[in-house]
């Protein structure tokens, strides 16, 4: 990663701590410095409500993004963009800012460069920048819509079943448990009946082969005594 970018994102951002490198090494800047085109006034940037983590791997893919749109916009002739660039290939060799700009500054007047053309096509990448924030911020509300709302509903579709289902669990073991006391209740009255039925067929029985015999007799006694 470039130190450029790491010394524009270092007010909004952590750096999670590559491997084995716990320890700073001295030529690497310090990541308090402003993003160049972060305020054309030189003002502080509005900072989010904390630090937002973000991985080496991250920012290489930012650099990489932002390299390319200045690249794709890169006006003709020396501008803000081989200004920046040239002051972050000279960093390595001379520390102090100030001086590094005068030198990038004298090198490139020579091949036309002006002070008003620095501030006005650094004014222009300012407005490249919030052109392409608004398309991602486009895009990331798009996907939003597509990937978070549209689970969003389906999220509630799912808690609306798992209640209906609670409910409807809810209420078969409700109307199963009556079903077996129920069926406990109908067993025993079935078991009744069964007994009344074989007793009064007992009896009738009885009564029956009774019958038979008093007739029986009294057809004997007929016979004889008639």
């Amino acid at each position: 990663m470039s130190n450029f970018l790491k010394k524009a994102m270092g007010l909004f951002v952590e750096f999670e701590p590559e491997e084995n490198s716990d320890v700073r090494r001295p030529e690497e800047p310090s990541l308090s410095q402003k993003f160049p085109l972060s305020s054309s006034s030189g003002s502080a940037p509005a900072r989010p409500p904390g630090p937002v983590a973000l991985s080496v791997a991250d920012m290489d893919k930012f650099e990489q993004h932002f390299s390319a749109l200045f690249e794709k916009s890169n006006f003709p002739g020396p501008d803000y963009y081989e200004f920046w660039k040239m002051m972050e290939t000279l960093e390595a060799h001379v520390k102090d800012e100030n001086a590094r700009m005068q030198a990038v500054y004298a090198t490139l007047s020579i091949q036309g460069l002006t002070k008003n053309k620095l501030v006005e096509s650094a004014a222009q990448y300012k407005q490249i920048i919030e052109k392409d924030r608004a398309e991602f911020e486009k895009a990331a509300n798009d996907r939003a819509a597509t990937e978070v709302d549209g689970r969003h509903q389906q999220l509630k579709d799912m808690e609306k079943k798992m209640a209906d289902n609670a409910a409807l669990i809810q209420q078969l073991t409700k109307e199963i448990t009556e079903a077996q006391a129920k069926t406990e209740q109908l067993k025993a009255q079935m078991a009744e009946q069964e007994e009344k039925i074989v007793a009064n067929r007992q009896g009738y029985q009885v009564a029956c082969e009774a019958m038979v015999r008093k007739i029986n007799t009294d057809i004997q006694k007929i016979e004889t005594s008639l």
